[in-house]
């Protein structure tokens, strides 16, 4: 028989997972599918209606401008004929805390809000607070116009809705409240272990440091009790997951996505005519790294920064056509960048500071030996070290110095030589001051 549906009931989705984890980054692969307009906000930039700041119904007015067509009319027709996506990351920083009393316009306003757009809500397609439309009306009064405001309205019938937090916070997150539920309801073992019909589920953390997620196990009476509204959960029938990225994922997401960082670096070095190469051991190196940093794959960002931003700005220019990443020039990039380069880091690092506080630094023999060894007994870069130990040295600036400063080891040795050189300086500062006031009265 034929079946006709007139109405699809609308599967909006709330995806649970930690931070840097992909919840909005499989929003926006979701969207370059389906080729709709795809929109995410982060709900702590958004108020409740009639206080300062931007709306829930704000978040249609955007999308419709991230959608095809001349005019905004023509936007928001596209937009009720192929659907949109908008996903409403950090809904977990607009739950309603236990541990607050009364209303919070901050968090329980805005959730009522978006529930009104999942609701099929009708939208003005312009702003009616913006000062383009104050002013019309102020011209519509002026010529005598009655306010008979017939604006275009859009329909969120169509608009697909994700929400996505990490519900992470003091106290009580979902996590925990997820295993206090299953450990109510099932056994618990002596190793922390939960048993639920037959399955073994492990503790967050294992005997051997293994992670289990708990985001798998939520419910909708989880997500209410850590305080988003039982309406909005209601609306929202699809719970999905994402789990902390293992070392593993990391590996993958550099060599096999599609964007891969490492690629990218490689299109960024192929401008200056530099072909660069990464080993596996170091690609492994900086997915150890950033997974210990706890944020996920941004954490890949900033360590490959870290390591090659240098190298973005020394080598072109010279007659490297080729640079091979490996785990070395990982665990030490200034002392291998300047190794390439043919410069001492002693003299590239007295260069510097003169620059920045116009004190020569002398370097003996025996102070570059003994900063060396101190290097290597503390396994970091010669230029690390350095920057460690003369930590303290901006004082000569402060201190007036200009001639050729001579280092001994003793104030290598000491690293809080300098702290202690400014702190006798300037209390004899002082006691000049005060002799010179008395001379004069």
């Amino acid at each position: 028989d034929d079946v006709t549906v007139i109405r699809f009931r609308k599967k909006n989705t709330i995806t649970a997972g930690p931070s840097g984890s992909g919840k909005t980054y499989s929003v926006e692969v979701l969207g370059d599918l389906l080729q709709v307009p795809t929109l995410i906000i982060d709900a702590t930039d958004y108020t409740e209606a009639g206080y300062v700041g931007k709306t829930a119904d704000d978040m249609i007015r955007e999308l419709i401008d991230l959608a095809p067509g001349y005019n905004r009319e023509e936007q928001s027709s596209f937009i009720s004929a192929y659907g949109g996506l908008i996903c409403i990351d950090e809904i977990d920083k607009k739950a309603k805390d236990g541990s607050l009393s009364g209303h919070d316009i901050s968090r329980e306003g805005f959730q009522r809000s978006v529930l009104k757009l999942i609701e099929r809500k009708s939208v003005s397609i312009n702003n009616p607070y913006s000062a383009a439309s104050q002013i019309q009306e102020v011209i519509d009064r002026q010529r005598g116009k009655k306010a008979t405001k017939q604006e275009s309205m859009i329909s969120t019938e169509k608009i697909l809705f994700i929400l996505g937090g990490s519900f992470e916070r003091l106290g009580d997150n979902l996590e925990s409240i997820v295993k206090k539920r299953l450990q109510h309801k099932g056994r618990v073992h002596e190793n922390g272990s939960v048993e639920i019909k037959g399955f073994a589920k492990d503790d967050k953390k294992g005997d051997k440091g293994q992670l289990q997620s708990y985001y798998k196990e939520a419910e909708a009476e989880d997500f209410i009790e850590f305080g988003l509204l039982p309406e909005l959960i209601g609306r929202s029938p699809i719970r999905t997951f994402v789990n902390l990225l293992s070392k593993n994922d990391l590996i993958r997401i550099m060599q096999e996505t599609e964007d891969s960082i490492l690629n990218q670096y490689k299109l960024e070095f192929k401008l200056f005519n530099i072909d660069l190469e990464f080993t596996p051991e170091a690609v492994e190196y900086i997915a150890e790294k950033a997974e210990n940093q706890k944020t996920g794959a941004r954490a890949l960002v900033s360590v490959w920064e870290s390591i090659l931003t240098d190298f973005q700005f020394e080598l072109p220019g010279t007659n490297f056509s080729k640079l091979e990443v490996t785990k070395k020039l990982c665990e030490r990039p200034k002392d291998e960048l300047l190794k390439m380069l043919e410069r001492s880091p002693f003299a590239d690092f007295v260069e510097n500071f003169k620059k920045e506080y116009g004190v020569e630094l002398i370097l003996d023999e025996d102070i570059q030996s003994y900063i060396e060894q101190y290097a290597h007994q503390n396994n970091l870069q010669i230029s690390e070290t350095l920057k460690k130990l003369f930590f303290g040295a901006s004082a000569l600036n402060y201190m007036g110095i200009r001639e050729p400063y001579k280092v001994t080891r003793e104030m290598v040795q000491d690293e809080k030589y300098f702290d202690k050189l400014f702190a006798r300086w300037y209390e004899d500062q002082k006691k000049k001051l005060s002799n010179k006031f008395k001379g004069e009265n």
